[in-house]
């Protein structure tokens, strides 16, 4: 069934939260937070004020370019807790002035011609999941309008190289069509990103993505084998496939992580695994978060490498319920082991168990069935705070990595001074943190917070716990994303991770590849 990309909310409007698992949900967070906010739901989409349209669309262009008033609310923003809650705020909403859909390489061409000579700016659009305002049209200066490049269309499998294990595709393709036509060949991606079912292969490239897997598999950026890139100007920037080299900088990472700036991501070839037969899935339950983190340690640094690791602290697990998750049952591990033979899988599994008994984990039940519970959980999460945005709740996440040897401590600096600023800014509300990648030298911890806030005051109460949360990441030395990209939120704050030195080279790559700054206008640092 084709199913509808919500243009108020988070995937697809037959996903949305309702009925009685809606109620549910309201309840618990009633008793959670003491209480929440009357319903209001997100407006008919046509009601949302939107900027005037000003670009002038050719007729040649009619049949892929739009300006109408759906279009250009689909694609003004991505899909944060700040953006949804803005476009609710009822003031008027910075859109793209034109939404390009170009059904192959030609239309793109023309497209992008067009744009560039009007002096357009262009921003790339896969699935439009960005969290961190990566595609929302804001601080672009004085360019006379702005077009938004959604790539759907281009989404095609145009190879599968068993032998090597890889596959081309075109950028475009959602993550469940290119496992599909990977499927028939015994191969798999295995990268679950919470936006699995509506992003896209170039997004996941574009943002350095990762996935529910990438504890074995990796992030996406060291999958890359090749990729294609289309500058506004009509060149073509192609890498080759190689399985390594040691010439120059490497140019796939020039791409891999722009964001949109360096020009259109139009086809990836992408390293895959064999759809593993055989898996081994085993919860742990811990007296608290510390230790199930020197657990998770120790598993890593014996080369004991779970393909997926999620650790959660004793406030996520109580949030979550998995595995009957209550008040004071502790942190929670759930590894999973997969692979071609049972005989490795089970090995690792063996080797898994006895390293976390070591450090006092306690084995569930192998019959519980909560960690795929769990992993439902983790795609509906998003779902979740649309509903409770209904009820001026505001609940958001961050991530950030950081090495094991300040783990613990950075845990709870951050922890305390987010929660700390939920209480401040709302009164009350609660902090959660999870592991959901784990490294050799260090691990990514996954922070979340609720807490009731105020219809009509939702955006500013949020930008001031995310100011808090990131000035406590960058003082204790951890990254200010992970995988959720840096975009236009994280733009203070990245300035101080990255370099200037750096910085100017980035602009210097975009004087040369986009001399008119064109590509994702208001991105990159001015300096």
């Amino acid at each position: 069934m084709t199913k509808t990309r919500n243009p108020v909310g988070w995937g697809y409007i037959e996903d949305r939260l309702d009925g009685a698992r809606r109620q549910t949900l309201v309840q618990a967070m009633q008793a959670f937070l003491g209480g929440v906010g009357d319903e209001r739901p997100a407006p008919d989409p046509a009601d949302v004020p939107l900027s005037a349209a000003r670009a002038a669309i050719p007729d040649s262009l009619a049949d892929c370019v739009t300006d109408s008033h759906h279009n250009r609310l689909l694609h003004a923003v991505g899909r944060s807790f700040r953006d949804l809650a803005g476009l609710r705020a009822g003031a008027t909403l910075p859109a793209p002035d034109a939404v390009a859909a170009p059904r192959d390489r030609r239309e793109l061409e023309a497209v992008l011609a067009w744009a560039s000579d009007a002096g357009y700016g262009i921003i790339p659009f896969g699935g439009g999941s960005s969290v961190v305002g990566g595609v929302n049209p804001e601080d672009t200066g004085d360019l006379p309008a702005v077009v938004s490049v959604d790539l759907q269309h281009l989404n095609r499998v145009l190879e599968v190289a068993t032998t090597d294990r890889v596959v081309h595709a075109e950028a475009g393709i959602l993550g469940p069509d290119l496992d599909a036509a990977l499927k028939p060949h015994g191969l798999a991606v295995r990268h679950y990103p919470q936006s699995y079912f509506h992003s896209t292969l170039g997004g996941w490239v574009a943002t350095r993505g990762a996935g529910h897997f990438s504890t074995l598999r990796a992030k996406i950026e060291d999958r890359v084998q090749a990729l294609s890139v289309r500058l506004p100007d009509g060149r073509e920037a192609a890498t080759r496939a190689l399985p390594a080299s040691s010439v120059a900088i490497d140019p796939n990472r020039l791409w891999a992580g722009s964001e949109g700036m360096l020009g259109v991501i139009t086809d990836v070839r992408l390293r895959v695994v064999a759809d593993p037969p055989h898996r081994a899935n085993q919860g742990i339950g811990f007296d608290d978060f510390e230790s199930a983190l020197a657990a998770a340690r120790a598993l890593l640094q014996a080369d004991v490498w779970p393909a997926q690791m999620r650790v959660l602290d004793p406030y996520e697990h109580f949030v979550s319920g998995a595995m009957g998750g209550r008040p004071g049952q502790g942190a929670l591990m759930i590894l999973g082991f997969e692979g071609e033979r049972a005989d490795l899988v089970n090995a690792h599994a063996a080797a898994a168990e006895e390293i976390v008994r070591a450090h006092g984990g306690e084995l569930r039940p192998k019959s519980d069935k909560g960690g795929s519970d769990w992993r439902d959980t983790f795609f509906a999460q998003p779902y979740l705070r649309d509903a409770l945005l209904d009820y001026a709740v505001v609940a958001d996440t961050f991530e950030t990595a950081v090495p094991w040897s300040r783990a613990t401590e950075f845990y709870h600096a951050v922890r305390d001074a987010t929660l700390d600023a939920v209480q401040r800014v709302c009164g009350g509300g609660g902090v959660t943190c999870r592991v959901t990648h784990a490294y050799p030298d260090g691990v990514a911890l996954y922070f979340s917070f609720y807490c009731p806030g105020r219809h009509g005051a939702l955006v500013d109460q949020w930008r001031e716990i995310k100011a808090a949360a990131s000035d406590a990441v960058m003082a204790g030395g951890g990254t200010i994303s992970h995988h959720h990209a840096m975009g236009r939120d994280h733009k203070p704050w990245a300035a101080r991770e990255l370099p200037a030195a750096y910085r100017a080279a980035v602009r210097g790559a975009r004087r040369e590849l986009d001399p008119r700054g064109l590509m994702n206008p208001g991105l990159w640092f001015e300096d």
